[in-house]
């Protein structure tokens, strides 16, 4: 074969290449593009309407306001993926506000108590701060979601303080427990080292 023949060969084959990795990108690009505008925006999974002026929900707010807590989920919703979801109705999750340790905590909800129709985000700067309730009106039923507000506050308020503060002390427990499990280790190994005869 020619020389010459074999190079543009191969530039031709390399070019391909080229084009088609740039192709690859940048429909990953645009994918990735229009995942982060799907899972984007103010509130999770769509929830993206702020209904917490409604009249109708301030006696909700209201009992949830002393809570140190900044976040509440509940709810399936739309995942950043197509064809997935994120949240669940089996169990309430509580963000608090202070500089705890704790992450989360989550509240499980009685079978009477959930709601397959219903997805919420209430969420707020600080505990002095009020709260912004967030849905998707286009899936969520207004007496669907007041019904299911004010049957969760109540079990909110009840349960969460001792949850937040059982996880705290798990946590503290759990710290104590690894800083005395190196201590150990460094005096298992100290002790080691020195167990040699001069």
């Amino acid at each position: 074969m020619n020389p010459s023949s074999t190079q543009s060969a191969r530039k031709s084959g390399n070019s391909a290449i080229i084009i088609i990795v740039a192709v690859v990108v940048m429909v990953g690009l645009m994918g990735g593009g229009a995942i982060l505008v799907a899972g984007g925006g103010f509130g999770r999974g769509g929830l993206k309407t702020d209904v917490s002026g409604l009249q109708e929900l301030a006696a909700v707010q209201a009992q949830l306001l002393p809570l140190d807590a900044c976040h509440i989920e509940y709810g399936v919703r739309a995942g950043a993926l197509p064809h997935r979801s994120t949240g669940s109705r089996k169990s309430a999750s509580v963000t608090p506000c202070s500089g705890a340790s704790v992450s989360y905590v989550s509240i499980s909800v009685p079978e009477e108590l959930q709601s397959s129709q219903v997805a919420f985000d209430m969420t707020r700067s600080s505990v002095s701060a009020p709260w912004k309730i967030l849905v998707d009106k286009d899936q969520t039923a207004f007496p669907d979601l007041k019904q299911s507000l004010e049957r969760l506050a109540p079990l909110i308020v009840e349960k969460y303080p001792e949850a937040l503060a059982t996880e705290i002390q798990r946590r503290v427990d759990s710290e104590r427990a690894w800083q005395e499990h190196k201590a150990a280790e460094r005096a298992r190994k100290e002790a080691a080292k020195t167990s040699y005869p001069e």
